[in-house]
């Protein structure tokens, strides 16, 4: 009894450490990436019964990760056969990579397979790619992305432009079949510089998380173009004498310099060019104002890399006179750029005396000085000098020809001589007669003279530029006819010609000076000619009746004229001669009326200085804003006493013609 209860306990131990046997019947591949699927085949077989797991765990640098777990329950001599598949994903196998093996056991038996490789890696290679670009422009970037395994990709590329370790930009973009192409659009403003062109492929699993990744990189260049020609001034309003400094800046797209050649050229206010000179960029150029030149606006004109910059500068107004003190004369010369007028203070010894001094351009005024006999301490304008001064009190005189009369007797003998001959012919032919003949004749009209050279318009007030003038200061209102086709309407002579010509006849008939420069036809309201200080409301509504002229020829003839109208008031300079009146601008007069008939589009525009001047009889409105501002004319006020005025000279009229 006692052998067979051992023999029982024997068989039962003998069932409970039988051993299964397993068997790999299919090994893992020997490389996979993160997102394969490694397919592996088990065979379990027991000679006895079997109740138990088989569980698979993928080990790889250590760590270990159940991947699979099955319960097999086996007779005695059954197998079973298990094909396993392990997803290499996120959230089954983990981020795992490197070398591994998938360990597989049931109770106490563990077999291993073969070693094989994990890779979360991608090899990315460029084909073509663009090393330099414009702005503006593209980068084209061609490659392949390969999986470790050497299977094509499968996913996603991003490229990104970075600077000074600052991201510039970035694009994505797919990988298909393992290819991918880039076209990166490069923005107008982006700086130039080298960059380096970054470059990410990356695959995701089937939950979206970043499997395998793979990264390149290449250097391109963006270039530099130029965008703007800037004119720098270090100082834009000079006096005659001084020195204007400038430079060309030449801009790229982000508004850093570039160096290249620049041409300048310096125009006067008649566009005549003064100077024309190549230099680097970004370098000073220095030009001397010359001494007695008036005020004006000039402009610069700047061509560098097929862009053109313009500029002004203003030379202005310089009072100054020039003090010689020499023996018993004082002398002024003025060396300013317009006409001296002030009142200095001279100090003969311990007396102060006020002289007045009027002086026009280039003009001097010699001073007698008188003081009882002494040496005397004369003081003027900052200049002292010793002299010997005679005569009775103390005091200034104008040293003219009387005093050049009584210094030179002979004069005298020889000016009352000639007045004594003019005399005797005077009476011998008449008095009545001659007195009378020069009362009652006629002056005679004036003659109708060309503008220019190759002027197509004739004019009977014409005005001529003068650079050096001694005449009277007057303020003036301006019209500027700018015509843009001047030049081909002076080839032709068509129908345009009359109607030029009616045009200034028009602004004439309203006392208008007229002259001519370029494309630009300018008539000239000044006081002394119209008769009136009040020229505004006439010089506006000429203009508008100059416009009529204009717009009724282009709705008649095939030959149409192109052109633009300005309004200006400002200070000149006149002096009437014989067969013209000779004028100097002062100021930006004719250069703002320029610049505003050009922006002129078939409108008569206003300048600030006329509107203000105008006051309440213009209403008006903007029309360019800037640093030149124009406006358009709404309407013109009508006074009652105008009126008035016209019925009560055409009833005058009527009685005459009844007389």
């Amino acid at each position: 009894m006692r052998t067979l209860i051992l023999l029982g306990i024997f068989v039962i131990l003998l069932t409970s450490f039988a051993s299964a046997d397993i068997l790999i019947t299919q090994e893992p591949e020997s490389f996979y990436n993160l997102g394969d699927i490694i397919g592996i085949s088990v065979k379990v077989t027991s000679l006895s019964e079997l109740n138990n797991f088989l569980t698979m765990n993928l080990i790889c640098n250590g760590i270990e990760t159940e991947v699979h777990k099955e319960y097999v329950l086996l007779s005695a001599g059954e197998e079973k056969t298990s094909e396993i598949k392990v997803p290499l994903i996120s959230s089954f196998a983990g981020q795992t990579s490197g070398t591994c093996t998938i360990k597989s056991s049931i109770g106490e038996d563990i077999l291993l397979t073969n070693e094989f490789k994990i890779s979360n890696s991608l090899t990315v290679e460029l084909l073509d790619q663009t090393i330099e670009v414009s702005p503006g422009g593209e980068i084209i970037i061609e490659g392949n992305a390969k999986r470790a395994t050497g299977d094509s990709a499968e996913g996603f590329i991003q490229a990104k432009l970075i600077m000074n370790e600052i991201e510039s930009l970035s694009i994505l973009d797919t990988v298909n079949k393992g290819y991918f192409k880039l076209n990166i659009s490069i923005p107008d403003g982006m700086a130039a510089g080298d960059y380096l062109v970054k470059l990410e492929a990356y695959e995701k699993d089937i939950e979206d998380s970043v499997t395998n990744t793979g990264f390149t990189s290449y250097s391109t260049t963006i270039t530099q173009i130029p965008t703007s020609l800037e004119i720098s001034f270090e100082n834009s309003e000079l006096e005659p004498g001084e020195t204007l400094k400038l430079k060309t800046i030449l801009h790229d797209q982000t508004g850093e310099k570039i160096s290249a050649i620049a041409k300048m050229i310096i125009r006067d206010e008649n566009d005549k060019i003064i100077e024309e000179v190549e230099i680097s960029t970004d370098e000073s150029h220095n030009y001397e104002i010359p001494n007695g030149q008036i005020p004006a606006e000039w402009s610069i004109e700047a061509t560098s890399e097929e862009l053109d910059g313009i500029g002004f500068f203003e030379i202005i107004p310089l009072e100054k006179v020039e003090v010689i003190l020499l023996e018993k004369t004082l002398t002024m010369k003025n060396i300013g750029n317009v006409p001296y007028n002030d009142t200095v203070l001279v100090k003969i010894g311990e007396e102060s005396l006020n002289l007045d001094v009027q002086l026009d351009l280039n003009k001097e005024q010699k001073y007698s000085l008188s003081a009882p006999k002494g040496d005397y301490q004369v003081e003027i304008l900052g200049q002292t000098q010793s002299l010997s001064l005679t005569g009775g009190a103390i005091g200034i005189k104008k040293a003219g020809r009387m005093t050049q009369g009584i210094k030179f007797p002979f004069v005298w003998m020889f000016m009352i001589g000639v007045m004594g001959f003019v005399t005797y012919l005077f009476f011998r032919n008449g008095y009545n007669k001659t007195f009378i003949g020069h009362i009652t004749k006629k002056r005679a009209a004036k003659k109708e003279l060309p503008l220019n050279k190759n002027s197509i318009v004739k004019s009977r007030n014409k005005a001529e530029v003068s650079l050096s003038i001694s005449g009277s200061k007057q303020n003036i209102s301006l019209i500027c006819l700018k015509v843009k086709n001047l030049k081909g309407i002076e080839k032709t002579k068509s129908s345009i010609e009359e109607s030029i010509q009616q045009i200034v006849e028009t602004a004439e008939n309203a006392r208008a000076l007229t002259y001519e420069n370029q494309e630009n036809i300018f008539f000239l309201f000044v006081p002394t000619i119209t008769k009136t200080f009040n020229n505004e409301k006439t010089a506006i509504q000429t203009a508008q009746q100059i416009k009529k002229i204009l717009d009724h020829h282009n709705k008649l003839f095939k030959d149409k004229i192109d052109y633009g109208i300005s309004l200006n008031y400002g200070t000149i300079i006149a002096k009437e001669e014989k067969d013209s009146t000779k004028f100097m601008s002062m100021g930006t007069l004719i250069t703002v009326a320029k610049k505003i008939a050009a922006e002129s589009d078939g409108e008569v525009l206003l300048s600030e200085k006329i509107k203000e001047k105008s006051g309440s009889d213009i209403k008006s409105e903007i029309a360019h804003e800037g640093k030149t501002p124009s406006y358009k004319v709404k309407s013109i006020k009508k006074h009652k006493e105008e009126d008035t005025k016209f019925i009560s000279n055409f009833i005058k009229r009527l009685e005459g013609h009844k007389d």
